[in-house]
């Protein structure tokens, strides 16, 4: 009887040991979960950083300063590469033409996101701003419908009406709106929108690992961003001593910069590691602590308007992401 006993309680405890496949699976739950921490905590911070920068420090220089994250990510991945810490997998083999005719177009609607976002905090508060990203699944539903790439559904349309109408009544309710400022934000989500569409039919299923995805894009936006830098802020820039204001508080752009890269890194790992509807999950949830923290310590303006506002543009959003997590389940 003892013997079946210490047989039975053996078994038991084979029984319940983890399987290979259940350790995997929960080893690359928790490293997603690192991701999504490290990312949202690494995105707000850098969202705190660059408005004070161009806000309150008075670096006016929006393209400037989102020109060093891509530096950063750029420097970083290329002297991994050199040095041979990273391999180049599914870039060894390409061509100047292609990398102008595939990589530059997304380069380009990528450069003039980040460009747009970065202005908009010169007009508008940390939290309005927020709020307003609530809307990108409208945008995103419009592009690629245009683009052929998805097909509109009742479900979708419904949660995206909804999160519109409660979008525009938290703008209704923002204190300090201005139309600049909004108009911006718009364009860069819509720009941001059409470089997911653009990097889908020019890359189909091509799929670059995190680093050499950052060694492959980084320099094609960091070229327009130049660009936009030389025509639109370097006289200002030069005129008002810009250098002289970095070399101030070098630590804080050296920060900047380096936030940037991990945003951009993160962003890639989090994806990779979840899927692209989880990445805007979570990227709303981070929004919504964004908004909290700067109302509570940053003592950001918020009128009740807004707050009923953007509690029906969460509902609609999460009727959308339902309808998009239906399509995904069914294949469609």
């Amino acid at each position: 009887q003892h013997m079946t006993d210490n047989a039975s309680r053996g078994g038991t405890r084979r029984r319940h040991a983890p399987r290979p496949r259940e350790m995997r699976i929960r080893s690359k739950g928790v490293l997603a979960l690192m991701y999504i921490v490290a990312w949202s905590t690494a995105s707000s911070s850098l969202i705190f950083l660059n408005n004070h920068l161009l806000t309150e420090d008075g670096f006016h220089y929006p393209i400037c300063l989102c020109s060093m994250g891509l530096a950063a990510s750029w420097t970083t991945s290329s002297l991994l590469v050199t040095f041979g810490l990273v391999r180049l997998e599914r870039s060894q083999h390409m061509t100047a033409g292609w990398y102008v005719r595939h990589v530059l177009p997304i380069g380009g609607v990528a450069a003039l996101s980040l460009a747009l976002g970065n202005y908009t905090y010169l007009y508008l508060s940390v939290s309005f701003i927020q709020m307003l990203k609530a809307i990108v699944p409208f945008i995103t539903m419009c592009v690629m419908v245009g683009c052929g790439l998805e097909k509109p559904r009742p479900d979708t349309i419904a949660g995206v009406i909804v999160l519109t109408l409660g979008t525009a009544l938290a703008a209704y309710g923002e204190i300090a709106f201005q139309w600049v400022g909004v108009a911006m934000m718009i364009t860069s989500e819509f720009s941001e929108a059409l470089r997911m569409a653009v990097l889908q039919f020019l890359l189909g299923n091509l799929r670059f690992d995190l680093l050499e995805g950052l060694y492959v894009m980084a320099p094609a936006s960091l070229l327009f961003l130049v660009a936009g830098f030389a025509v639109f802020e370097y006289r200002t820039f030069a005129e008002e001593d810009g250098f002289a204001r970095i070399a101030n508080a070098p630590h804080k752009y050296l920060t900047a910069a380096f936030l940037g890269f991990l945003v951009n890194l993160l962003t890639l790992a989090v994806i990779k590691s979840t899927s692209g509807l989880t990445f805007k999950v979570v990227g709303q949830v981070k929004n919504t602590v964004v908004i909290v923290v700067s109302v509570m310590i940053f003592n950001s303006a918020m009128t009740g308007t807004q707050v009923i506002g953007y509690s029906i543009a969460m509902v609609g959003f999460w009727m959308y992401q339902r309808a998009k997590l239906g399509v995904e389940m069914s294949g469609g």
